[in-house]
Formats: C-alpha cells, structure tokens, sequence
C-alpha cells in the first residue's frame, strides 16, 4: 500500500486525508502543534476554551459535501444553529451599531430604511452574488487546477461579462449604494479574504450572498467542533495522526520526494502533501534547486 504523508492537520490537511484514505492510501498526518487542527485549534487555559482560528461560518453547503462525500453529513459531527441575528456591524461611539437578521426580507427592510431604494439594489445585488456563487462551486472551486485551461469555460466567460466579476470589490459596491453605514457592510465580508476591498475581485460578492441569503451559522460548542468531526472521520478511516511532529525537512531525490524529516529521523514516503503555508514550505523545508520562488519573492508579498 503506497504511503502519503500529509504536513499539517488545519482543514486542508485533513480533507486532503480523507480523500486520500478513502482511495486505500497509508495515510500520516503529522502536526507541529500539541493539538489537531491548525490554525483552527483549540487551546484550553485555566478553564477556558479559545477558538484560535475561525470565528465564522459560511457556505454550509461546501462542509456537507464535503461529509456527503464519506457518506457522512455535518450533523453527524456537531449541531449546527443559524444565528439571528447573524452579526452585528459596529462603526463608531454616535452611530447605532447595524444589526443583521437572518430573514432576507428584514435585511431588505433595514437595506430601505437608512437608504431609500436600496431594498431593491440589494435584490439585485445578491442575485448576482447567487450567480458568481453558483458559477464558483460549479466551474471554479473543484476544479484540480493544473492548467488555466481549466477555468476557460463559457461560463465563466459569460459570467466574468455579466456580473462585472474582475471590477474590484470597492467599486462594485459603490456602484450600487451610496449610504457609508451600507458600503461597510458590504464590504466587510471579503475582509475575511485577508486584503482591502480595492484589492479583492468583485467576484466575491459570493460571500455577501452566502451572509446574507445563507446566513451565518455555529457549531454549537465551538468551532473547534468541526475540527472534532473532521479528526473523528479520519480516524474512521483509518488515517494516522501525529501531534507534537515538526517538519524540518522534505528530502528530494531526482525531483520526487522520498522522505520527511522530523524528530530527529527520517520517515520514508511515496507521496507528500504540504498542507502548511506554501512559503514556509518552500522557505524553510525543500533544498534551494527545488524551489519555485526565493526569498525576494516572498519578501514583497502581501499575503491574503
């Protein structure tokens, strides 16, 4: 049985698990950390429990089909509950904070009432939030990504014309609303994303549609909850999981890798899959001839 070893044990590393055990790999996830979950943790401190990571949770769809996939649904693992409200947007010590309900149609009603005709503007917006999501989940986010080709549908093509997805986040929203209260919150989503709106693709307004029309969730107990559920489905698989096991090298022969380094020994495998951060990875664990980019590289990049 081929064996794949997996750096990392966030979200990504652990899907990655699944899948690959589900195809009858000998599968080893090994983390740095004394507990699974990457930057989704959980650390414990004197009787508190602290979600480390997320805070947030979107696109409900995307976690079922990724249990649907294991014959598995969320609520095998966690109970789920959608907030109302979803969130508040607090802005400054003389102006109300803005309150986001879960109904469509009370968020218009809130939309209509600090601006006139927004409720209809914010109809439309979503819907075109709806279309780049769909267009996104279907055309874009599964694809295997080895070749731009893959993205060169007629879809996405039409899409990209239609709903004005390479405009930047900033201008879109202004192009439809006026009122600054309703720019910062519309804004506000794609700050998840890690850069400015005048940075981030109209395309993810996608997010405003899955907080708005979707809503927003929690896992009851934390998010670490879901981390729980993804470590649980693992193991189910029979995936091994290691803690405490930092990654110091990714030995390379003739352009394969062969073996991980950690602990003081090497552990010899037939695939790696590096779930840590692409730089750190390149930075710090591969031999310089195999890298794609150096340090300058890295040093000018924003990371988002």
């Amino acid at each position: 049985m081929s064996k794949v070893t997996i750096i990392g044990s966030g979200f990504s590393g652990l899907s990655a698990a699944c899948y690959a055990a589900k195809k009858g790999f000998d599968v080893s996830v090994f983390e740095k950390n004394s507990t699974i979950g990457g930057r989704a943790r959980l650390i414990k401190e004197q009787g508190f429990a602290f979600d480390m990571g997320p805070s947030w949770y979107w696109m409900p769809d995307v976690f079922e089909r990724f249990f649907n996939d294991f014959g598995k649904s969320s609520s095998d693992y966690y109970d789920l509950v959608k907030l109302n409200p979803g969130f508040q947007i607090f802005y400054d010590n003389t102006t109300p904070p803005l309150v986001i309900p879960s109904s469509i149609d009370e968020l218009y009603a809130v939309f209509e009432e600090i601006e006139a005709g927004s409720a209809k503007k914010l109809e439309l917006f979503l819907k075109e939030g709806e279309f780049k999501y769909n267009i996104a989940m279907s055309d874009l986010v599964y694809k295997p990504a080895f070749s731009w080709f893959e993205y060169a549908s007629a879809n996405v093509i039409s899409g990209a014309l239609k709903s004005s997805m390479f405009k930047s986040m900033s201008s879109y929203v202004r192009s439809h609303f006026k009122d600054e209260r309703l720019i910062a919150l519309l804004e506000f989503p794609v700050l998840f994303l890690g850069a400015m709106p005048n940075k981030i693709p109209a395309l993810y307004s996608l997010m405003n549609y899955s907080a708005f029309v979707q809503g927003t969730f929690y896992p009851m107990g934390g998010m670490h909850k879901i981390i729980e559920g993804f470590e649980r489905l693992a193991i189910s698989l029979g995936v091994n999981l290691y803690t405490n096991s930092t990654i110091i090298k990714i030995e390379v022969n003739n352009y394969k890798a062969t073996n991980l380094v950690l602990n003081g020994k090497s552990i010899a495998t037939d695939y790696v899959i590096a779930s840590a951060d692409y730089n750190h990875v390149e930075e710090n664990l591969l031999d310089t001839k195999y890298k794609n980019y150096n340090a300058k590289y890295w040093d000018k990049k924003t990371f988002a």
